[in-house]
Protein backbone atom coordinates (compact mmCIF):
# COMPACT_ATOMS: atom_id res chain seq x y z
CA UNK A 1 0.00 0.00 0.00
CA UNK A 2 1.50 3.34 -0.99
CA UNK A 3 -0.57 5.60 1.18
CA UNK A 4 0.96 9.47 0.63
CA UNK A 5 2.14 10.21 4.34
CA UNK A 6 3.65 13.57 4.72
CA UNK A 7 7.30 13.91 5.60
CA UNK A 8 7.09 14.81 9.04
CA UNK A 9 5.35 11.86 9.68
CA UNK A 10 7.22 9.23 7.71
CA UNK A 11 10.41 10.92 9.69
CA UNK A 12 8.49 10.09 12.90
CA UNK A 13 8.21 6.51 11.68
CA UNK A 14 11.40 5.82 10.66
CA UNK A 15 13.60 5.38 13.51
CA UNK A 16 11.01 2.74 15.14
CA UNK A 17 9.82 0.98 11.90
CA UNK A 18 12.59 0.46 10.14
CA UNK A 19 15.61 0.60 12.20
CA UNK A 20 17.50 -2.98 12.43
CA UNK A 21 20.58 -2.54 15.03
CA UNK A 22 18.11 -3.38 17.94
CA UNK A 23 19.99 -6.67 18.55
CA UNK A 24 23.34 -6.08 17.68
CA UNK A 25 24.57 -5.63 20.88
CA UNK A 26 24.19 -8.94 23.29
CA UNK A 27 25.50 -8.75 26.79
CA UNK A 28 26.16 -12.31 28.70
CA UNK A 29 27.96 -12.82 31.91
CA UNK A 30 29.02 -14.35 35.01
CA UNK A 31 29.52 -12.90 38.46
CA UNK A 32 29.80 -15.31 41.00
CA UNK A 33 30.66 -15.63 44.81
CA UNK A 34 33.79 -17.07 44.45
CA UNK A 35 36.49 -15.18 42.13
CA UNK A 36 37.64 -17.04 39.15
CA UNK A 37 39.70 -16.31 36.14
CA UNK A 38 36.71 -16.29 34.02
CA UNK A 39 34.30 -13.89 36.01
CA UNK A 40 33.05 -11.15 34.19
CA UNK A 41 31.27 -9.53 31.34
CA UNK A 42 31.04 -10.55 27.41
CA UNK A 43 29.52 -8.44 24.83
CA UNK A 44 28.86 -9.89 21.14
CA UNK A 45 28.81 -6.91 18.61
CA UNK A 46 27.31 -7.79 15.07
CA UNK A 47 28.44 -4.65 14.32
CA UNK A 48 30.43 -4.36 10.92
CA UNK A 49 34.21 -3.69 12.10
CA UNK A 50 34.05 -4.51 15.25
CA UNK A 51 35.69 -7.15 17.35
CA UNK A 52 32.98 -10.02 18.05
CA UNK A 53 33.68 -11.16 21.32
CA UNK A 54 35.49 -8.75 23.82
CA UNK A 55 35.28 -8.90 27.75
CA UNK A 56 34.38 -6.20 30.28
CA UNK A 57 33.39 -5.58 34.41
CA UNK A 58 30.27 -6.70 35.22
CA UNK A 59 28.46 -5.66 37.79
CA UNK A 60 25.58 -8.30 38.19
CA UNK A 61 25.36 -11.89 36.68
CA UNK A 62 23.05 -12.63 33.49
CA UNK A 63 21.24 -15.90 33.85
CA UNK A 64 18.25 -17.21 31.91
CA UNK A 65 16.03 -13.92 31.84
CA UNK A 66 18.21 -11.96 29.73
CA UNK A 67 16.89 -8.98 27.43
CA UNK A 68 19.04 -5.98 26.00
CA UNK A 69 18.65 -3.38 23.85
CA UNK A 70 20.57 -1.31 21.28
CA UNK A 71 19.55 1.84 19.54
CA UNK A 72 18.91 2.36 15.60
CA UNK A 73 22.80 2.89 14.88
CA UNK A 74 23.46 -0.46 16.68
CA UNK A 75 24.93 1.11 20.31
CA UNK A 76 24.12 -0.52 23.34
CA UNK A 77 21.12 1.59 25.59
CA UNK A 78 20.80 -0.63 28.39
CA UNK A 79 20.09 -4.50 29.69
CA UNK A 80 18.10 -6.52 32.14
CA UNK A 81 18.69 -9.61 34.07
CA UNK A 82 15.35 -9.57 35.22
CA UNK A 83 16.04 -7.76 38.87
CA UNK A 84 18.09 -4.79 37.48
CA UNK A 85 18.22 -2.47 34.95
CA UNK A 86 22.18 -2.02 33.50
CA UNK A 87 23.42 1.30 31.21
CA UNK A 88 25.46 1.54 28.83
CA UNK A 89 28.28 2.29 31.38
CA UNK A 90 27.50 -0.98 32.97
CA UNK A 91 26.25 0.77 36.18
CA UNK A 92 22.43 0.03 38.22
CA UNK A 93 20.52 2.46 35.94
CA UNK A 94 18.80 5.51 38.01
CA UNK A 95 15.73 3.70 39.60
CA UNK A 96 16.73 0.47 37.94
CA UNK A 97 16.78 -2.16 40.75
CA UNK A 98 14.50 -4.32 42.48
CA UNK A 99 12.13 -4.94 39.15
CA UNK A 100 9.05 -7.60 40.90
CA UNK A 101 10.99 -7.71 43.57
CA UNK A 102 8.90 -10.31 45.59
CA UNK A 103 9.88 -13.29 47.49
CA UNK A 104 11.41 -16.00 45.31
CA UNK A 105 12.44 -12.92 43.15
CA UNK A 106 14.67 -11.42 46.26
CA UNK A 107 16.81 -14.42 46.56
CA UNK A 108 17.93 -14.25 43.66
CA UNK A 109 18.70 -10.28 43.91
CA UNK A 110 22.85 -10.88 43.46
CA UNK A 111 22.73 -13.13 40.66
CA UNK A 112 19.71 -12.48 38.25
CA UNK A 113 16.41 -14.48 37.69
CA UNK A 114 17.13 -17.77 36.83
CA UNK A 115 13.66 -18.10 34.81
CA UNK A 116 13.97 -18.17 30.77
CA UNK A 117 12.03 -15.60 28.95
CA UNK A 118 11.31 -13.65 31.94
CA UNK A 119 11.80 -10.52 30.81
CA UNK A 120 11.70 -8.95 27.39
CA UNK A 121 12.54 -5.26 26.14
CA UNK A 122 10.80 -3.49 23.52
CA UNK A 123 11.14 0.17 22.24
CA UNK A 124 7.85 2.85 22.28
CA UNK A 125 6.38 2.49 18.94
CA UNK A 126 5.70 6.35 18.79
CA UNK A 127 9.32 7.38 20.71
CA UNK A 128 12.95 7.59 19.65
CA UNK A 129 13.65 8.01 23.58
CA UNK A 130 11.22 5.61 25.50
CA UNK A 131 11.44 1.96 26.24
CA UNK A 132 8.95 -0.82 27.56
CA UNK A 133 10.80 -3.36 29.84
CA UNK A 134 7.90 -6.50 30.47
CA UNK A 135 8.96 -8.25 33.28
CA UNK A 136 7.84 -10.98 35.59
CA UNK A 137 8.20 -11.91 39.60
CA UNK A 138 8.32 -14.97 41.23
CA UNK A 139 6.85 -15.84 44.46
CA UNK A 140 6.60 -19.32 46.64
CA UNK A 141 3.10 -20.82 47.02
CA UNK A 142 1.70 -22.00 50.42
CA UNK A 143 4.24 -24.12 52.09
CA UNK A 144 6.99 -22.74 50.31
CA UNK A 145 7.60 -25.77 48.26
CA UNK A 146 7.07 -24.28 44.63
CA UNK A 147 7.36 -21.37 42.99
CA UNK A 148 5.03 -19.44 40.46
CA UNK A 149 4.09 -16.00 38.79
CA UNK A 150 1.29 -14.28 39.97
CA UNK A 151 1.35 -11.19 37.14
CA UNK A 152 3.20 -9.60 34.27
CA UNK A 153 4.62 -6.33 34.92
CA UNK A 154 6.75 -3.72 33.20
CA UNK A 155 8.34 -0.39 33.38
CA UNK A 156 9.51 2.59 30.99
CA UNK A 157 12.97 3.59 30.58
CA UNK A 158 13.47 7.11 29.40
CA UNK A 159 17.04 7.41 27.88
CA UNK A 160 16.60 11.30 27.73
CA UNK A 161 17.06 11.12 31.10
CA UNK A 162 20.94 11.59 32.59
CA UNK A 163 22.65 12.70 29.59
CA UNK A 164 21.61 9.52 27.92
CA UNK A 165 22.27 7.10 29.86
CA UNK A 166 18.90 6.62 30.92
CA UNK A 167 16.47 6.46 34.01
CA UNK A 168 13.62 4.45 34.92
CA UNK A 169 10.63 6.27 35.14
CA UNK A 170 7.83 4.43 36.13
CA UNK A 171 8.42 0.80 37.87
CA UNK A 172 6.46 -1.95 38.50
CA UNK A 173 3.65 -1.19 36.90
CA UNK A 174 1.42 -4.61 37.19
CA UNK A 175 -0.16 -5.59 33.87
CA UNK A 176 -1.85 -8.97 34.09
CA UNK A 177 -3.10 -10.15 37.43
CA UNK A 178 -2.64 -13.98 37.42
CA UNK A 179 -1.12 -17.14 37.99
CA UNK A 180 1.06 -17.54 34.44
CA UNK A 181 2.94 -19.80 32.90
CA UNK A 182 7.52 -19.40 33.46
CA UNK A 183 8.68 -17.18 31.28
CA UNK A 184 7.92 -17.47 27.65
CA UNK A 185 7.29 -13.76 27.15
CA UNK A 186 7.57 -13.13 23.34
CA UNK A 187 6.44 -10.32 20.68
CA UNK A 188 5.51 -10.14 17.09
CA UNK A 189 5.58 -7.01 15.15
CA UNK A 190 1.95 -6.31 13.84
CA UNK A 191 0.90 -6.32 10.43
CA UNK A 192 0.81 -2.44 10.38
CA UNK A 193 4.58 -2.71 10.41
CA UNK A 194 4.64 -0.28 14.16
CA UNK A 195 2.94 -2.00 16.65
CA UNK A 196 3.63 -5.00 18.99
CA UNK A 197 2.02 -8.01 19.74
CA UNK A 198 3.31 -9.87 23.48
CA UNK A 199 1.56 -13.11 24.39
CA UNK A 200 1.66 -14.95 27.39
CA UNK A 201 0.32 -17.71 28.42
CA UNK A 202 -1.78 -18.67 31.77
CA UNK A 203 -0.75 -21.45 33.90
CA UNK A 204 -2.97 -23.30 35.19
CA UNK A 205 -3.48 -27.27 34.64
CA UNK A 206 -6.22 -27.37 32.35
CA UNK A 207 -5.47 -24.07 30.96
CA UNK A 208 -5.05 -23.10 27.03
CA UNK A 209 -5.34 -19.46 27.36
CA UNK A 210 -3.61 -17.02 26.24
CA UNK A 211 -3.31 -13.12 26.76
CA UNK A 212 -2.92 -11.18 23.82
CA UNK A 213 -1.37 -7.75 24.67
CA UNK A 214 -0.98 -4.82 21.80
CA UNK A 215 1.78 -2.23 22.45
CA UNK A 216 1.12 1.37 20.18
CA UNK A 217 2.37 4.94 20.57
CA UNK A 218 -0.87 5.28 22.92
CA UNK A 219 0.05 2.48 24.94
CA UNK A 220 -0.58 -1.12 26.12
CA UNK A 221 -3.58 -2.28 24.73
CA UNK A 222 -4.97 -5.50 26.65
CA UNK A 223 -7.00 -7.66 24.14
CA UNK A 224 -7.67 -10.80 26.84
CA UNK A 225 -7.17 -14.26 26.98
CA UNK A 226 -7.88 -16.25 23.73
CA UNK A 227 -8.69 -19.88 23.58
CA UNK A 228 -6.29 -21.37 21.29
CA UNK A 229 -7.05 -25.05 21.33
CA UNK A 230 -9.47 -26.91 23.34
CA UNK A 231 -6.91 -30.02 22.98
CA UNK A 232 -3.99 -27.83 23.80
CA UNK A 233 -3.02 -27.12 27.68
CA UNK A 234 0.60 -25.67 28.62
CA UNK A 235 2.05 -24.31 31.53
CA UNK A 236 1.72 -27.92 34.11
CA UNK A 237 4.97 -27.01 35.61
CA UNK A 238 7.20 -26.65 32.25
CA UNK A 239 10.09 -23.88 31.19
CA UNK A 240 11.49 -23.32 27.75
CA UNK A 241 10.83 -20.62 25.27
CA UNK A 242 8.82 -19.32 22.65
CA UNK A 243 9.25 -17.48 19.76
CA UNK A 244 7.91 -16.39 16.49
CA UNK A 245 9.23 -17.43 12.54
CA UNK A 246 11.02 -14.00 11.89
CA UNK A 247 8.10 -13.42 8.97
CA UNK A 248 5.61 -13.36 12.05
CA UNK A 249 3.37 -16.43 10.64
CA UNK A 250 4.04 -18.98 12.63
CA UNK A 251 4.14 -19.03 16.92
CA UNK A 252 6.07 -22.17 18.32
CA UNK A 253 6.35 -23.00 22.30
CA UNK A 254 8.63 -25.71 23.33
CA UNK A 255 7.51 -26.66 26.72
CA UNK A 256 10.36 -28.42 28.91
CA UNK A 257 9.80 -30.96 31.86
CA UNK A 258 11.66 -32.83 33.81
CA UNK A 259 13.53 -35.67 32.02
CA UNK A 260 12.78 -37.90 29.49
CA UNK A 261 9.64 -35.67 28.38
CA UNK A 262 9.43 -32.24 26.32
CA UNK A 263 7.40 -31.21 23.37
CA UNK A 264 6.49 -28.35 20.33
CA UNK A 265 3.27 -26.95 19.46
CA UNK A 266 3.18 -24.98 16.55
CA UNK A 267 0.30 -22.38 15.58
CA UNK A 268 -0.29 -19.91 12.36
CA UNK A 269 -0.28 -16.66 14.14
CA UNK A 270 -2.43 -13.88 12.35
CA UNK A 271 -0.55 -10.83 12.96
CA UNK A 272 -3.67 -8.52 11.92
CA UNK A 273 -5.61 -10.06 14.65
CA UNK A 274 -3.05 -11.64 16.88
CA UNK A 275 -5.11 -15.03 16.96
CA UNK A 276 -3.72 -18.20 17.27
CA UNK A 277 -4.53 -21.44 15.46
CA UNK A 278 -3.09 -24.56 16.28
CA UNK A 279 -1.49 -27.08 14.06
CA UNK A 280 0.66 -29.52 15.45
CA UNK A 281 1.91 -31.08 18.45
CA UNK A 282 5.28 -32.57 18.09
CA UNK A 283 6.26 -34.81 21.23
CA UNK A 284 10.42 -35.44 21.97
CA UNK A 285 11.48 -37.87 24.17
CA UNK A 286 14.79 -36.75 24.86
CA UNK A 287 16.83 -35.53 27.91
CA UNK A 288 16.40 -32.05 28.01
CA UNK A 289 16.84 -31.44 32.05
CA UNK A 290 15.38 -28.26 31.88
CA UNK A 291 17.67 -26.62 29.58
CA UNK A 292 16.83 -26.05 25.41
CA UNK A 293 14.19 -24.65 23.36
CA UNK A 294 13.44 -23.94 19.60
CA UNK A 295 14.79 -21.43 17.14
CA UNK A 296 13.67 -20.90 13.55
CA UNK A 297 15.70 -19.53 10.40
CA UNK A 298 15.71 -16.67 8.82
CA UNK A 299 13.48 -17.95 5.94
CA UNK A 300 10.97 -18.94 8.17
CA UNK A 301 11.34 -22.39 6.53
CA UNK A 302 13.20 -24.65 9.50
CA UNK A 303 12.54 -25.32 12.52
CA UNK A 304 15.80 -25.99 15.12
CA UNK A 305 14.63 -27.79 18.53
CA UNK A 306 16.92 -28.02 20.90
CA UNK A 307 17.56 -30.86 23.51
CA UNK A 308 20.69 -31.27 26.17
CA UNK A 309 21.97 -33.34 23.80
CA UNK A 310 20.54 -33.29 20.26
CA UNK A 311 19.25 -30.83 17.53
CA UNK A 312 16.35 -31.68 15.13
CA UNK A 313 15.71 -29.83 12.24
CA UNK A 314 11.88 -29.82 10.95
CA UNK A 315 10.24 -28.07 7.98
CA UNK A 316 7.57 -25.88 9.06
CA UNK A 317 6.62 -25.69 4.87
CA UNK A 318 6.04 -29.68 4.96
CA UNK A 319 1.68 -30.48 5.36
CA UNK A 320 2.92 -32.77 8.02
CA UNK A 321 5.79 -31.16 9.84
CA UNK A 322 6.45 -33.69 12.02
CA UNK A 323 7.27 -36.21 9.53
CA UNK A 324 10.21 -33.99 8.31
CA UNK A 325 11.99 -34.48 11.87
CA UNK A 326 16.26 -34.27 10.88
CA UNK A 327 19.05 -34.99 13.32
CA UNK A 328 20.99 -32.90 12.79
CA UNK A 329 23.43 -32.66 15.62
CA UNK A 330 24.39 -35.14 18.33
CA UNK A 331 26.43 -33.76 21.55
CA UNK A 332 30.17 -35.05 21.10
CA UNK A 333 31.13 -34.68 24.69
CA UNK A 334 33.35 -32.11 24.71
CA UNK A 335 34.47 -30.83 28.09
CA UNK A 336 34.85 -26.98 29.61
CA UNK A 337 36.74 -27.29 32.94
CA UNK A 338 35.65 -31.05 33.71
CA UNK A 339 32.01 -29.63 33.10
CA UNK A 340 29.84 -31.23 29.91
CA UNK A 341 29.24 -28.61 27.07
CA UNK A 342 25.59 -29.75 26.71
CA UNK A 343 23.09 -28.01 24.72
CA UNK A 344 20.94 -24.87 25.79
CA UNK A 345 19.01 -22.34 24.77
CA UNK A 346 19.14 -21.31 20.91
CA UNK A 347 18.59 -17.52 19.42
CA UNK A 348 18.67 -16.02 15.98
CA UNK A 349 21.27 -13.31 15.45
CA UNK A 350 21.42 -10.50 13.46
CA UNK A 351 24.31 -12.06 11.08
CA UNK A 352 21.73 -14.81 9.75
CA UNK A 353 23.49 -17.57 12.56
CA UNK A 354 21.41 -19.31 15.36
CA UNK A 355 24.02 -19.19 18.73
CA UNK A 356 22.95 -22.00 21.16
CA UNK A 357 24.09 -21.67 24.43
CA UNK A 358 25.28 -24.24 26.99
CA UNK A 359 23.14 -25.85 29.27
CA UNK A 360 26.00 -25.55 32.15
CA UNK A 361 28.27 -21.86 33.12
CA UNK A 362 30.49 -22.70 30.28
CA UNK A 363 32.83 -20.94 28.32
CA UNK A 364 31.71 -21.64 24.59
CA UNK A 365 28.52 -21.72 22.45
CA UNK A 366 27.16 -23.90 19.84
CA UNK A 367 26.66 -22.48 16.10
CA UNK A 368 24.27 -23.06 13.40
CA UNK A 369 26.13 -21.56 10.40
CA UNK A 370 23.83 -21.64 7.42
CA UNK A 371 20.43 -22.27 9.04
CA UNK A 372 18.18 -22.00 5.80
CA UNK A 373 19.71 -24.76 4.11
CA UNK A 374 18.47 -28.50 4.81
CA UNK A 375 19.77 -31.17 7.20
CA UNK A 376 23.44 -31.64 7.43
CA UNK A 377 23.77 -28.30 5.33
CA UNK A 378 22.81 -25.86 7.91
CA UNK A 379 26.32 -27.06 9.65
CA UNK A 380 26.03 -27.04 13.10
CA UNK A 381 29.53 -26.70 14.58
CA UNK A 382 30.11 -27.39 18.32
CA UNK A 383 31.78 -25.69 21.16
CA UNK A 384 32.93 -23.43 18.00
CA UNK A 385 32.00 -19.69 19.26
CA UNK A 386 34.68 -19.60 22.04
CA UNK A 387 34.17 -16.64 24.83
CA UNK A 388 36.33 -14.57 26.94
CA UNK A 389 34.27 -15.01 30.44
CA UNK A 390 32.06 -17.34 31.22
CA UNK A 391 28.39 -17.27 30.56
CA UNK A 392 25.77 -18.71 33.05
CA UNK A 393 23.84 -20.45 30.63
CA UNK A 394 21.97 -16.81 28.80
CA UNK A 395 21.24 -15.84 26.05
CA UNK A 396 19.24 -12.84 24.94
CA UNK A 397 15.43 -12.90 24.33
CA UNK A 398 14.96 -10.99 20.91
CA UNK A 399 11.85 -10.68 18.85
CA UNK A 400 12.40 -9.76 15.05
CA UNK A 401 13.04 -6.27 14.85
CA UNK A 402 13.19 -6.14 10.83
CA UNK A 403 10.23 -7.30 10.06
CA UNK A 404 8.05 -4.71 8.37
CA UNK A 405 4.23 -4.38 7.70
CA UNK A 406 2.35 -7.33 5.77
CA UNK A 407 1.64 -5.63 2.53
CA UNK A 408 -1.92 -5.97 1.02
CA UNK A 409 -3.29 -6.98 4.55
CA UNK A 410 -6.10 -5.30 5.87
CA UNK A 411 -4.19 -3.88 8.62
CA UNK A 412 -1.49 -2.77 6.21
CA UNK A 413 -2.87 1.21 6.69
CA UNK A 414 0.52 3.06 7.63
CA UNK A 415 1.53 3.51 4.29
CA UNK A 416 4.59 1.66 5.29
CA UNK A 417 6.77 -0.29 2.25
CA UNK A 418 9.67 -3.30 2.83
CA UNK A 419 12.54 -1.41 1.66
CA UNK A 420 14.48 -5.37 1.19
CA UNK A 421 17.76 -5.04 3.32
CA UNK A 422 20.44 -7.92 1.67
CA UNK A 423 22.55 -10.07 4.04
CA UNK A 424 23.79 -13.57 3.46
CA UNK A 425 25.95 -15.91 5.78
CA UNK A 426 27.94 -19.31 4.66
CA UNK A 427 29.87 -22.15 5.25
CA UNK A 428 32.63 -23.50 3.55
CA UNK A 429 33.44 -27.58 2.58
CA UNK A 430 36.43 -27.34 0.77
CA UNK A 431 36.02 -25.38 -2.39
CA UNK A 432 32.27 -25.43 -1.96
CA UNK A 433 30.30 -23.78 0.29
CA UNK A 434 27.06 -23.34 1.55
CA UNK A 435 25.01 -19.86 1.54
CA UNK A 436 21.80 -18.64 3.24
CA UNK A 437 20.19 -16.02 3.01
CA UNK A 438 19.77 -12.88 5.87
CA UNK A 439 18.20 -11.00 4.13
CA UNK A 440 15.17 -8.68 5.50
CA UNK A 441 11.86 -6.18 4.60
CA UNK A 442 10.38 -9.09 2.46
CA UNK A 443 12.60 -9.50 -0.86
CA UNK A 444 11.11 -11.22 -3.74
CA UNK A 445 14.36 -12.12 -6.01
CA UNK A 446 18.20 -12.96 -4.99
CA UNK A 447 21.03 -12.38 -7.91
CA UNK A 448 24.41 -13.96 -6.55
CA UNK A 449 27.67 -12.97 -8.02
CA UNK A 450 29.84 -15.54 -6.41
CA UNK A 451 33.20 -13.25 -7.76
CA UNK A 452 35.27 -16.41 -9.55
CA UNK A 453 33.71 -15.49 -13.12
CA UNK A 454 30.84 -17.99 -13.39
CA UNK A 455 27.23 -17.45 -13.71
CA UNK A 456 25.83 -16.81 -10.20
CA UNK A 457 22.54 -17.72 -8.99
CA UNK A 458 18.77 -17.06 -8.69
CA UNK A 459 18.39 -19.31 -5.60
CA UNK A 460 17.34 -18.05 -2.25
CA UNK A 461 19.98 -19.91 -0.68
CA UNK A 462 22.22 -21.25 -3.39
CA UNK A 463 24.91 -24.09 -2.85
CA UNK A 464 27.99 -23.19 -5.28
CA UNK A 465 31.66 -24.58 -5.83
CA UNK A 466 34.46 -22.27 -6.72
CA UNK A 467 37.35 -23.06 -9.16
CA UNK A 468 40.11 -23.06 -6.62
CA UNK A 469 41.12 -22.36 -3.25
CA UNK A 470 41.37 -18.54 -2.24
CA UNK A 471 39.36 -15.48 -1.31
CA UNK A 472 36.02 -14.47 -3.67
CA UNK A 473 34.22 -11.15 -3.42
CA UNK A 474 30.18 -12.81 -2.96
CA UNK A 475 27.80 -10.10 -3.59
CA UNK A 476 24.07 -10.59 -3.13
CA UNK A 477 21.38 -7.95 -4.62
CA UNK A 478 17.44 -8.57 -3.55
CA UNK A 479 15.03 -6.69 -4.72
CA UNK A 480 10.78 -6.55 -4.75
CA UNK A 481 8.38 -3.74 -6.03
CA UNK A 482 10.05 -1.23 -3.86
CA UNK A 483 13.68 -1.28 -4.48
CA UNK A 484 16.83 -3.41 -4.31
CA UNK A 485 19.69 -3.63 -1.80
CA UNK A 486 23.40 -5.18 -2.43
CA UNK A 487 25.28 -7.20 0.38
CA UNK A 488 29.03 -8.18 -0.18
CA UNK A 489 31.68 -9.91 1.92
CA UNK A 490 34.48 -11.85 1.36
CA UNK A 491 34.23 -15.63 1.14
CA UNK A 492 37.07 -17.79 1.76
CA UNK A 493 37.01 -21.43 0.62
CA UNK A 494 39.42 -24.57 1.30
CA UNK A 495 42.31 -21.80 2.96
CA UNK A 496 43.59 -24.71 4.95
CA UNK A 497 47.65 -24.21 4.68
CA UNK A 498 47.14 -22.42 1.50
CA UNK A 499 47.65 -18.42 0.65
CA UNK A 500 45.08 -17.30 -1.29
CA UNK A 501 45.98 -15.14 -4.11
CA UNK A 502 44.48 -13.44 -7.63
CA UNK A 503 45.96 -13.85 -10.90
CA UNK A 504 46.33 -10.22 -10.81
CA UNK A 505 48.16 -10.12 -7.44
CA UNK A 506 51.69 -11.82 -7.76
CA UNK A 507 51.93 -14.70 -5.53
CA UNK A 508 53.60 -13.43 -2.24
CA UNK A 509 54.34 -15.93 0.74
CA UNK A 510 53.45 -14.98 3.63
CA UNK A 511 54.84 -17.11 7.00
CA UNK A 512 52.91 -17.11 10.07
CA UNK A 513 55.57 -18.06 12.84
CA UNK A 514 55.33 -19.93 14.95
CA UNK A 515 51.75 -22.56 14.09
CA UNK A 516 50.70 -23.02 16.67
CA UNK A 517 51.50 -20.05 18.89
CA UNK A 518 50.72 -18.91 22.54
CA UNK A 519 51.68 -15.42 23.52
CA UNK A 520 53.19 -13.62 19.85
CA UNK A 521 52.99 -14.42 16.09
CA UNK A 522 55.39 -13.08 13.83
CA UNK A 523 54.57 -12.20 10.02
CA UNK A 524 57.61 -12.61 7.63
CA UNK A 525 57.09 -11.87 3.83
CA UNK A 526 59.04 -13.48 1.66
CA UNK A 527 61.58 -11.58 -0.86
CA UNK A 528 58.70 -8.68 -0.49
CA UNK A 529 58.13 -5.69 1.31
CA UNK A 530 54.78 -4.67 2.70
CA UNK A 531 53.43 -1.35 2.45
CA UNK A 532 50.57 -0.67 4.65
CA UNK A 533 48.72 -3.80 5.70
CA UNK A 534 45.59 -5.05 7.46
CA UNK A 535 46.16 -8.45 9.45
CA UNK A 536 42.74 -9.81 10.63
CA UNK A 537 41.81 -13.38 12.76
CA UNK A 538 38.69 -14.25 12.62
CA UNK A 539 37.07 -17.42 14.04
CA UNK A 540 36.15 -20.18 12.06
CA UNK A 541 32.71 -18.84 11.35
CA UNK A 542 33.81 -14.94 10.01
CA UNK A 543 33.72 -13.72 12.98
CA UNK A 544 36.46 -11.22 13.30
CA UNK A 545 37.89 -11.82 16.69
CA UNK A 546 41.20 -9.20 16.67
CA UNK A 547 42.79 -7.06 13.70
CA UNK A 548 46.22 -4.64 13.80
CA UNK A 549 46.63 -2.15 10.98
CA UNK A 550 50.16 -1.58 10.21
CA UNK A 551 50.47 1.94 8.28
CA UNK A 552 54.78 0.20 7.25
CA UNK A 553 55.52 -2.90 8.06
CA UNK A 554 59.52 -3.83 6.57
CA UNK A 555 59.99 -7.24 5.72
CA UNK A 556 58.05 -8.70 9.29
CA UNK A 557 56.10 -7.85 12.34
CA UNK A 558 55.01 -9.23 15.32
CA UNK A 559 51.44 -9.26 17.11
CA UNK A 560 50.14 -9.71 20.81
CA UNK A 561 47.96 -12.51 21.16
CA UNK A 562 46.87 -11.85 25.00
CA UNK A 563 43.40 -12.13 25.48
CA UNK A 564 42.62 -14.68 22.38
CA UNK A 565 41.04 -17.43 23.57
CA UNK A 566 42.75 -20.77 22.72
CA UNK A 567 41.34 -22.67 19.39
CA UNK A 568 41.74 -22.43 15.63
CA UNK A 569 41.31 -19.45 13.53
CA UNK A 570 41.34 -17.75 9.94
CA UNK A 571 43.94 -15.49 9.37
CA UNK A 572 43.91 -13.02 6.47
CA UNK A 573 45.85 -10.31 5.25
CA UNK A 574 45.54 -7.28 2.89
CA UNK A 575 47.78 -5.22 1.31
CA UNK A 576 47.40 -1.71 0.17
CA UNK A 577 43.24 -2.84 0.27
CA UNK A 578 44.17 -6.03 -1.80
CA UNK A 579 44.10 -9.32 -0.49
CA UNK A 580 47.56 -11.11 0.22
CA UNK A 581 47.17 -13.85 2.05
CA UNK A 582 44.91 -16.60 4.28
CA UNK A 583 45.31 -19.43 5.67
CA UNK A 584 44.76 -21.10 9.31
CA UNK A 585 46.21 -20.47 12.83
CA UNK A 586 46.20 -22.78 16.12
CA UNK A 587 46.52 -21.02 19.20
CA UNK A 588 47.31 -23.03 22.43
CA UNK A 589 48.16 -21.31 25.62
Amino acid sequence: MRAMFSLFILATFNYSIFAQKYDNIWILGYNGVAPHPLQGGITFNFNPGQQFASEFDIPISMRSANACISNYEGDLVFYSNGIHIIDASHQIMENGDSLSLIQFTLQTYNFGLNVLQSVLILPDPGSDSLYYVFHEPVDFEPGGLNVFFPELAYSIVDMNKNNGLGAVVLKNEPLIIDTLETGKITACKHANGRDWWILVGEDEITSHLMYTLLLTPEGIINMGKQDIDPGVTFGKGSVGNAVFSPDGSKYIRHDLYFDPWNEIDIYDFDRCTGKLTHLENIVLNDTSFLYGGSAVSPDSRFLYAVTNKKLYQFDLWATNIEATKTLVGVYDGHLTDGFHSFFGTPQLGPDGKIYVASAVTDSVMHLINTPNQPGLMSYFTQHSVNLPNFNDKSIPNFPNYRLGPLDGSPCDTLGLDNHPMAGFTWFPDELAAAFSDNSYYRPETWAWDFGDGGSGSNERNPLHTFPEPGDYYVCLTVTNEYGSDTHCRWVAVDTVGVVGTRETWPARRVQILPNPASDYIHLVFDDWKAGSFVFQLSNLTGQAVRQWEVPNSGHGYSFNLSGISNGMYIWKIWVDGRPAGVGKLIISK
